[in-house]
């Protein structure tokens, strides 16, 4: 693991040139390799005062300010983060009994091994629970986070996975759209069609793809946003991502479907990935089960700094 090293705390002066500039600015250019997200969470913390008070991300400095500085952590790497889920793994199972585990997945490690891949959820849990069998029932992509279903041998795995084939599992989800929904509920069912001629295989909606059906229910209206749940009724490869971004109101973050305006503008204010997270998981496997993954940090924290901006 690499060294992390820590600034000292320390006061500055604030001098004519940063004179109208906001603190979460000034601070992410003095505070070199800090994410946006680190800078906000201090902020929010109170760690980070404005002569001796607290100040809201969206404070303008002024020549005369005296701003003391906490001590931030670089932000965390792929390979900090492979080490904090095996050192931590049973914080990461939300429940595990002899058939599968359901894990609450960190965004920023992928399911699987491959190319440009060093470390994975799969691999690891395999060594860890020394159990060559362990297999993903549904996948999340890296940067997306939340409940993720594992089986852990081949009967599990067949049983489970058919549960998921016949759309006997419901699915949630939370989102941040860009932009307002004209309605409180808008259901979107338009079949969806791997395009492996492009790069990265992308996925579009086209009439000869399969069936898919995604509905986005209002949580939350913002100024420029909406934190909406979803309910996928079928698990495509980008459902919710394409969908979404077929009604004109992409996922924010979201860097292959979504808006480089917009991505670039909630990068600023402390989203440092696509924010989409598996918060449900509800299926019949004996017995019925559900569970349940609160937003993690990072989004929660967002989501707060947008509420102070209303």
């Amino acid at each position: 693991m690499d060294k992390i090293t820590k600034n000292r705390q320390k006061c500055r002066n604030i001098s004519i040139s940063s004179d109208g500039q906001r603190i979460d600015n000034f601070l992410l250019k003095t505070i070199k390799g800090a994410p946006r997200s680190l800078i906000y969470k201090v902020i929010r913390d109170g760690q980070v005062r404005v002569n001796s008070k607290r100040v809201k991300p969206s404070y303008r400095l002024v020549s005369s300010d005296v701003v003391r500085i906490p001590p931030i952590s670089p932000q965390i790497n792929e390979t900090s983060r492979n080490e904090k889920f095996i050192k931590n793994i049973d914080s990461y199972i939300i429940f595990e009994n002899q058939d599968f585990f359901v894990i609450n997945k960190p965004a920023g490690l992928a399911v699987h091994g491959g190319t440009d891949v060093r470390y994975d959820i799969i691999s690891s849990l395999k060594k860890l629970k020394n159990n060559s069998d362990i297999a993903p029932v549904n996948r999340l992509d890296k940067n997306t986070s939340g409940c993720m279903l594992v089986s852990k041998n081949y009967q599990s795995a067949r049983e489970l996975g058919n549960c998921f084939k016949t759309s006997n599992v419901k699915k949630t989800y939370m989102a941040l759209l860009s932009g307002k929904l004209a309605k409180n509920k808008i259901v979107v069912d338009s079949p969806l069609k791997t395009n492996k001629r492009k790069k990265n295989s992308s996925v579009m909606i086209d009439d000869s793809g399969k069936h898919a059906l995604s509905t986005f229910t209002i949580q939350k209206c913002f100024t420029d946003c909406t934190l909406v749940n979803v309910l996928i009724q079928t698990g495509r490869t980008h459902q919710i991502r394409v969908h979404a971004s077929s009604i004109n109101h992409p996922i924010c973050g979201d860097t292959k479907y979504g808006n480089k305006s917009v991505n670039s503008s909630f990068r600023k204010i402390g989203l440092s990935r696509i924010f989409l997270h598996s918060s449900g998981l509800t299926f019949y496997h004996k017995k019925h089960f559900s569970f349940q993954s609160p937003l993690p940090k990072d989004l929660s924290i967002l989501i707060e700094n947008l509420e102070n901006e209303l």
